[in-house]
C-alpha cells in the first residue's frame, strides 16, 4: 500500500494550500476580535493591502494590483466605503471615474492587521524554520509573480 492510497497521509497541494490559508483567516479574525478591531475579509484585506494613507487609486488600478475582477474590486470597495474605512472622490479625466482612499479608522484597521499577519508569519516561521519559510515565499512569488 503506497501513501497515494492514504490521501490524509499525503495530501493533495491544493489541501494543504486551503489548510494553511484557512490557518491564516482563522488566526487574522480571533486575533483582530482579541484587540477589538471589527474583522476583515480576504476580500476587503486585498483592498486594503493596496492603499497607503494618502495616497489614492483608482477601482481598476486596485482590481490591477488585486488580481481580481473590476466587478470584485467594486463591489469590496463599496462594502468598506459604507463601514467607513475608504473614500470615494471624483478622479480625473473620464468623468465616472473616482478615486479611493482610505479614511483614517481603514488606515488603523489595515495596520492593526498587517501587524497580525507580520506575527503569524513569524509563528510559521518558527514551525517550518527562517530558511523554509524564506524558500516557500520564493517558491509561491516564481510561481504566482505579477
Amino acid at each position: 500500500m503506497s501513501a497515494d492510497d492514504h490521501p490524509e497521509v499525503n495530501p493533495p497541494l491544493l489541501t494543504l494550500l486551503q489548510r494553511g490559508v484557512r490557518w491564516f483567516s482563522d488566526e487574522l479574525l480571533e486575533r483582530l476580535d482579541a484587540a477589538g478591531v471589527d474583522p476583515i475579509t480576504p476580500a476587503h484585506a486585498a483592498v486594503l493591502a493596496h492603499l497607503d494613507q494618502g495616497a489614492s487609486l483608482s477601482i481598476a488600478e486596485l482590481a490591477r494590483r488585486a488580481d481580481v475582477t473590476r466587478q470584485t474590486m467594486h463591489r469590496a470597495v463599496m462594502q468598506l466605503i459604507d463601514e467607513g474605512l475608504l473614500v470615494s472622490t471624483p478622479g480625473p479625466g473620464f468623468p465616472r471615474s473616482t478615486l479611493i482612499e482610505l479614511t483614517d479608522a481603514g488606515s488603523r484597521r489595515r495596520d492593526v492587521a498587517s501587524g497580525i499577519l507580520h506575527d503569524l508569519e513569524q509563528v510559521l516561521g518558527r514551525k517550518l524554520g527562517p530558511a523554509a519559510l524564506t524558500e516557500l515565499r520564493n517558491s509561491l512569488t516564481r510561481a504566482w509573480s505579477q
